[in-house]
Order: C-alpha cells, then sequence, then structure tokens
C-alpha cells in the first residue's frame, strides 16, 4: 500500500484531502497528517511515507522550506505542493527545488487524481528500475563467484561485497552424476533446460523453509549454495536429492564444505571438495557426449518477473497482468531455439512462485514433474508457446480461484467490520486489508453487492448510529460527532443535514416530540 502525509494547517481542508484520497479506489493510504512543517518533519522521519502533500503557507515552516529538507534528507520521497493562485511565485520555486507537481486551491477531485496517477506512473517506474538493477546486481554478483572458483579473471572491487555477504556461510556443492538416467529419454539439447529445473526445484526447497541464500550454477551440472552457518544444511541437501530424482530422474550428490571465512579461499575449497569426493574431471552430460558450456542462469530474473506480476496483482490490474504475461511469451518465442524452452520453463517458475506467494497456492512437485516432461516433448516454437499458454491459463485460474475465495461473504464481513468500527478512522484501504482483497477491487465489489460507495455506506452507517444517539441520550452535539468517527463538529452537522434533511438539532427535537 502506497502511503501519503498531508500538510496542511487548515483541518476542514485537510480533512477534505484525505476524504477525496480515501474515495479514490487506489492503493493510497492516508498514512498521517500534520498542521505544519515542523509537525511534518517528525512525522516524515518516522513513517518514510511514499509522498507528501504539502500546503505552501504555514506556520512555523512553510511548504517550500519543507520540500527542500525532504529532498535533502529524503530524496526518495515524492512531494506534491498545493498553493493559491496569489502564491504563482512560490510555486516556481517549489519547482525548481523538486516539487513533482502543483495543485492550486482549490483543487478538484480530476486535479487529485490526476497528480496521484502521475506520482503511481512514477513510482512504478522507479521501483521496476530498482528491480532490473537488483537483477543485475545479482548476476554480476553470480559472476564473480563462478570466476573466482574456476580461477577465472574477476573485479577486484566485487570481492569486498563478497566478503560480507558469503563470510561464515557454509558452502555446499550439488553434483548431477548423470544426466541421462535408463528410465528418461533424455537427449543433450536437453542439458541447459535439466539444469535450470534443477536450479529452480532448490530455490523453491529454500522458499519452502524461509531459508536466505545464494544459489547458482557453476559448470555444466555443479551448483554452489552458500547459506548462513545456522542452517541445519544436512536435511536440506537430503530433500533437494530426494525431490530432484522424484521429479526429474536425476541422481544428484550433495557435499558440504564447511564455512567460508573469506572470499579468497574459494576456488581451494572448491578444488579441495572435488578432489574429497572423487570428482576430478569437470561435469559431464553423460558417457559418450560433450561437455556443454555452463550457462550463466539467473535465478534473479525469475524473481524479477515475479515482483512484476505480484505488482500487478496487487494494483487489482488482472488486465495489465494479462498483457505483461502475453508480451513475455511473445519474446521468449522471438528467441533462439537453444534457449527458448529455458525462458519458457522461467516464465512458469516465476508464475509457481507468484501463486504460492501471492495467491496461498501449495507447491504440487507432481504437478511440476508432468509440465517439464511435457516441456522436455515440445519440438517447435510453436509448441512451446502452446505450453506457455497453458501454465499462463493455469496461473490466471489460480488468480481467479483466490479472487472468488475471498470475494464470498466478503462484503458482509466487511460490513461488520465497519460496524464495530465506524467511530474510528475507516478508510477504503484500511478495510480492505481486513479481508485481505486490493482495494480497488475491494470498492468494485461492494459497489455491486450493496448499489453503494463504501464512503456513501459508511457515511449513512454513521448516521443511523448518530440518530439513535440523538433520539435516546443526552450527549451533546459535539460528543456525538467524535464518537460517529468526525473530528469536526460542523462537517458532521452539514453531513447529518444532507442525509437527513435538518440539522442534528432539529431532529432531537423532532424525535422528543414523537
Amino acid at each position: 500500500m502506497t502511503r501519503i502525509l498531508l500538510v496542511e494547517d487548515e483541518p476542514l481542508f485537510r480533512k477534505g484531502l484525505a476524504k477525496m484520497i480515501a474515495e479514490s479506489g487506489t492503493s493510497w493510504n492516508v498514512c498521517g497528517e500534520a498542521e505544519n512543517g515542523q509537525e511534518a518533519e517528525r512525522w516524515i522521519a518516522e513513517l518514510q511515507p511514499d509522498l507528501v502533500i504539502t500546503d505552501i503557507r504555514m506556520p512555523l515552516m512553510d511548504g517550500l522550506e519543507l520540500l527542500k529538507r525532504v529532498k535533502t534528507h529524503f530524496p526518495e520521497i515524492e512531494v506534491i505542493v498545493i498553493t493559491g493562485y496569489q502564491d504563482f511565485q512560490y510555486a516556481q520555486a517549489a519547482l525548481r527545488y523538486g516539487a513533482l507537481d502543483l495543485l492550486v486551491k482549490p483543487c478538484s477531485k480530476q486535479d487529485m487524481y490526476g497528480a496521484l496517477e502521475k506520482v503511481s506512473v512514477l513510482m512504478s517506474d522507479k521501483q521496476a528500475r530498482l528491480r532490473k538493477e537488483a537483477s543485475e546486481n545479482q548476476l554480476l554478483l553470480e559472476n564473480t563467484i563462478r570466476a573466482m572458483m574456476l580461477r577465472f579473471p574477476y573485479p577486484m572491487e566485487s570481492v569486498l561485497h563478497l566478503r560480507g555477504k558469503l563470510q561464515n556461510c557454509k558452502f555446499v556443492l550439488f553434483q548431477i552424476t548423470d544426466y541421462f538416467p535408463i528410465q528418461k529419454q533424455y537427449l543433450k539439447r536437453d542439458v541447459p533446460l535439466l539444469q535450470f529445473a534443477v536450479l529452480n526445484i532448490i530455490s523453491e526447497i529454500l522458499d519452502a523453509y524461509e531459508i536466505s541464500g545464494t544459489l547458482l550454477l557453476i559448470e555444466s551440472g555443479r551448483f554452489a549454495l552458500f547459506v548462513k552457518q545456522d542452517v541445519e544444511a544436512q536435511t536440506l541437501c537430503k530433500e533437494a536429492c530426494e525431490t530432484i530424482q522424484q521429479l526429474l530422474g536425476l541422481n544428484v550428490r550433495a557435499f558440504e564444505a564447511g564455512l567460508i571465512h573469506n572470499p579468497i579461499e574459494l576456488p581451494d575449497l572448491y578444488e579441495s571438495m572435488l578432489t574429497n569426493a572423487g570428482i576430478d574431471q569437470p561435469a559431464s552430460p553423460g558417457k559418450g557426449h560433450d561437455v556443454e558450456p555452463a550457462l550463466q542462469i539467473n535465478r534473479a530474473k525469475v524473481q524479477l518477473v515475479s515482483a512484476q506480476m505480484g505488482a500487478f496483482l496487487l494494483a487489482g490490474q488482472s488486465d495489465s497482468l494479462k498483457q505483461y504475461l502475453e508480451q513475455l511469451m511473445k519474446d521468449i518465442c522471438r528467441m533462439h531455439a537453444d534457449i527458448c524452452k529455458i525462458e519458457a520453463l522461467s516464465l512458469s517458475f516465476a508464475m509457481q512462485e507468484t501463486a504460492r506467494k501471492q495467491l496461498e497456492q501449495d507447491h504440487n512437485p507432481q504437478a511440476l514433474s508432468d509440465r517439464i516432461s511435457k516441456l522436455h516433448d515440445c519440438s517447435s516454437t510453436e509448441e512451446v508457446y502452446d505450453w506457455m499458454r497453458d501454465e499462463t491459463d493455469l496461473f490466471m485460474n489460480t488468480f481467479f480461484e483466490w479472487q472468488y475465495k475471498y470475494s464470498a461473504k466478503t462484503v458482509s464481513r466487511a460490513i461488520h467490520f465497519m460496524k464495530e468500527h465506524f467511530s474510528e478512522q475507516l478508510s477504503l484501504q484500511h478495510v480492505a486489508s481486513q479481508i485481505h482483497l486490493n482495494p480497488a477491487y475491494f470498492s468494485h465489489l461492494f459497489k455491486k453487492e450493496t448499489g453503494r460507495s463504501f464512503v456513501t455506506y459508511l457515511i449513512e452507517l454513521r448516521m443511523e448510529k448518530a440518530k439513535q444517539l440523538l433520539s435516546n441520550t443526552d450527549m451533546s452535539v459535539t460528543e456525538i460527532s467524535g464518537h460517529v468517527g468526525y473530528d469536526l463538529p460542523n462537517y458532521f452537522a452539514k453531513l447529518f443535514k444532507q442525509f437527513t434533511g435538518c440539522s442534528p438539532k432539529e431532529y432531537r427535537k423532532l424525535s422528543e416530540v414523537n
């Protein structure tokens, strides 16, 4: 959920902005409010919002000074400045200081939603860029480890990073002993696909045990795993070898080398491990077959695609998700035949990872084995595309089933929650989170089920509670206003009259007569 801090010294206008944002049906959420720049500065340090919306004219510290301080200390936070017509010269200064956008009072919903959309696009691009950078950094890290272990040249500047990443980690080696078991009809061209499948099977086991680590292909048939020293590696290795045998029919051996005290030790440790295990020759795909060059498979790419898919799901953009997957499939089919299957399997693993993390899908090893077998049998790009289409349809069906699961009785559960918490500052985003639905989808579902928007229903609920209190208690209008969730009695009175046709005091008099 994307968070906003509102900074405005006029309480009524500030509440209006918060209401406008709550009704937007987006993932934006007001995480805090401040009356001036000084108060906002403290909130920013504590809350770390994604966006600050601030007025220019405020006591103690104005919006321009706040903007300068935000951009100095928290440059990743975006700022939208609200100004009056008479403050045009300040508005120009705000743009120079790094404001993303300007809104002129009184700003309409269209103005606000347009500004929020601009920030959303910017943040989406920024997050995609950060994910890409993380993927590239992970690939560089893996290439450095691989080069060190094989005594190839490597960038010295990466060693310092490796020291922090691998120091006091356990080093485990997995070795595929035979690529062509009798019970399988694997061919030489299947070796890269099998290597990629092994890599991801081990990764999925790590995820299942919530173990973080670095896993990579060193050379054909050999995978290095680095995990923290408190990880029970023996159990992990046993399960990995058994699962790979069950799913792919491949025999895999695992060797634990001990702790790494300095990354410089890696080549000696690796060679010593091969010697002690009786593996003196380079890993081979099998007797009578030439050695395939080790593929530089990047596991981070799977995580990158999975993260992007997750972003679409959380934003409720199922159509955009479909378009994204369709484009990936088309791009994969344009690739060279040798890597087309690997990229297709990569996409499948990304969808499975997303289904487990976002859609509560259980891991099904047998289903994975069947799908890999079908991919293995594909002999053309068209067949690979059809295989990916089946995988995509399976994922989207899983998504729709998950949506339906949480849609059943969700509106009634949301209404029950609202009735219990109507006196609190309820937002669409907060209620949606209680029932595990995306705000945009929840907003659509709520209106479909009740015939009213979330905000309208909440106001009606509060007005009914207020009518009961006015008729049956001696509480003042100010007390009732606070009890039903409104800090400003005047704003409460205005809403009450809109929904009942009379003021709170008039309603009380009428109820006394009746």
